[in-house]
């Protein structure tokens, strides 16, 4: 056939001239980087050398650890990477049907595209490719430290690396997959009106399953066994990650092999089973899932003018069914209805995107599994050693929690009003006063969530109610700051041309943004966790007691406060 006779391009054009504009794409990027913001590019440098390094200092010292214990060290560690792998697959099937929404459905680049002359199942396998290398590259950063140690405590050969290099491209393409067929089915199912309250209410019934489960191990087990008869039962909640139908198991099992000299055969036994299926799912994407794709956009677009126009109905026969959302409005306007105006548009732009309200029931579900597995830690804390540790490492989890929220939620918030912002600016309330309702909100919200993870965690923990109320003292502390510093930062670094919150996190001001975050709670923790952790020790201590609050107190203050200021000040002049 005639090129004048198909007028559609080939594939593998296709394919080459999409690559060729994103690699131009990026490389623009970086060039604005560089010339206008080299700060960021220096903080982003930075991070990634003081991760690779100190992440490969301490996955050598816990590796090393772990082949020194006696009898089951060597079993232990092959454990934990059948775990870690687990762990991986599913954050990537995750990633994929996240990333994948937002550039299958949600990508004004896909609308265009699929504007022009060229087949639907092209644009999809192009965004396809892209998700998979937005979504993998974060596995690979992650997990290089901990392959680089493994294989200095193995004693490997150079090889060993690059089979492994070899070993991630068929990992990462089989849960990119599995996250395109689970979107496409997922949006038709978001088109109908009952998809919501029925996600919520399985989401509901998973987190009574994990708080009233059965625990793995009891107090009675760890008192009346002994450390080698208790390891098959401590093992036992880890044996769904070495089942061999899973593509986790398969890398894993692959490492392990290739770890060992003499072992390569069946290493590459399990690679080439990987690859296998992954060009299997490839070919049923490309083909299948490729030709299922405008249906589902249809689908998505053609729900969404639905409700659009069923609403429009409503509004002109003023039958508008009240829902829940706009009852507990009503009832609150009256006591401020500019602010509870803006709170309860926030509420609703949040639950009309499914990418922003399925990361957070995502980001909720992990907490009730932490807040869960505490009931693992079967010993009573008599030693104060170790009470005053664990407590710590618990305010240092909730910090780390508290920060990924308000980074990820609450930075883009000011970004995500758009070119409309110009309107708010008119309004009575103003940007200064839409700045405040952004804080004011975080803080109540993230208040109310820390609190509650720290009151369960610390009843968990059998903690005395002085020390659980110092703690939940300190984390409605650290919640002012960060929602302060969150808010602040993103009406200092304000990005209305973009639309996707992930994109506006990754800007300079959501990375920097997330580094203060970070230094600030390891700040916070180490100031007030050292004079306890000398206390219980014995170790004379040099400067007051009371020093430590007084210090905290200042830095909270000045992490809260400082950013407000300027971001209320920049607000003044914002030009859109």
């Amino acid at each position: 056939m005639t090129e004048a006779a198909n007028p559609h391009p080939s594939p593998l054009r296709l394919l080459r001239l999409f690559a060729w504009l994103r690699w131009r794409s990026l490389c623009a990027r970086f060039t604005k980087s560089r010339r206008e913001s080299p700060l960021l590019i220096f903080i982003l440098a930075t991070f990634v050398l003081c991760y690779l390094v100190f992440g490969f200092v301490l996955f050598r010292a816990g590796l090393g650890y772990l082949y020194r214990f006696p009898l089951v060290g060597a079993l232990l560690a092959e454990r934990i990477l059948y775990l870690i792998f687990g762990f991986f697959f599913l954050m990537l099937v995750v990633s994929n049907l996240i990333i994948g929404y937002s550039t299958l459905f949600r990508n004004r680049e896909a609308q265009w595209f699929l504007s022009l002359p060229m087949r639907h199942r092209d644009v999809y396998r192009w965004k396809f490719i892209e998700a998979v290398g937005i979504s993998s590259w974060a596995l690979v950063f992650l997990s290089a430290p901990m392959l680089a140690a493994y294989g200095v405590v193995q004693n490997v050969r150079w090889t060993f690396y690059l089979q492994v290099t070899l070993g991630y491209v068929p990992f990462v393409i089989i849960p990119a997959v599995a996250g395109s067929w689970l979107i496409l089915l997922l949006v038709r199912m978001f088109s109908m009106r009952w998809t919501k309250p029925v996600l919520l209410a399985l989401a509901a019934l998973m987190v009574a399953y994990i708080f009233l489960g059965k625990k793995p191990v009891t107090e009675n087990e760890v008192a009346g066994a002994g450390e080698l008869l208790m390891f098959p039962k401590l093992m036992e909640g880890s044996r769904a990650a070495t089942n061999h139908f899973l593509p986790s198991s398969w890398l894993a099992m692959a490492i392990s092999n290739w770890s060992f000299k003499g072992n390569a055969a069946d290493g590459r036994f399990f690679f080439l089973l990987l690859t296998s299926y992954a060009l299997f799912g490839t070919m049923l994407a490309f083909t299948v899932a490729g030709r299922t794709y405008y249906g589902s956009w249809s689908a998505a677009l053609g729900s969404q003018a639905e409700r659009q126009q069923r609403d429009s109905a409503a509004k002109r026969t003023r039958n508008r069914r009240v829902t829940m959302l706009g009852w507990v409005q009503a009832k609150l306007r009256p006591l401020s209805p500019r602010m509870v105006a803006l709170v309860f548009k926030d509420i609703r732009i949040f639950w009309r995107d499914p990418v922003q309200w399925t990361q957070f029931m995502i980001f909720f579900g992990l907490l009730c599994i932490y807040v869960a597995n505490l009931r693992n830690v079967a010993i009573e804390f008599k030693q104060g050693y170790w009470e005053t540790l664990i407590s710590y490492l618990n305010l240092a989890a909730s910090g780390l929690t508290l920060s990924t929220l308000t980074t990820r939620f609450v930075f883009p918030m000011f970004s995500l009003e758009g070119r409309r912002v110009w309107i708010l600016g008119l309004s009575p309330v103003g940007l200064r006063g839409v700045v405040l309702q952004k804080f004011w909100s975080s803080f109540i919200t993230s208040a109310i969530l820390t609190v509650a993870l720290m009151s369960t965690s610390s009843a968990i923990l059998h903690l005395p109610w002085r020390r659980a109320v110092f703690f939940s003292a300190t984390i409605v502390l650290m919640s002012a700051a960060l929602s302060g510093l969150a808010a602040g930062l993103g009406a200092l670094f304000p990005d209305f041309k973009e639309e996707n919150p992930s994109k506006i996190v990754s800007s300079f001001g959501g990375t920097l943004c997330l580094v203060i975050s970070f230094v600030f709670n390891t700040a916070v923790v180490a100031l007030l966790a050292v004079p306890d952790m000398f206390a219980v020790t014995g170790h004379p201590l040099l400067v007051p007691r009371w020093l430590a609050p007084l210090v905290v107190l200042v830095i909270s203050a000045s992490v809260a406060v400082i950013p407000m200021a300027l971001a209320l000040r920049r607000v003044k002049s914002l030009e859109i």
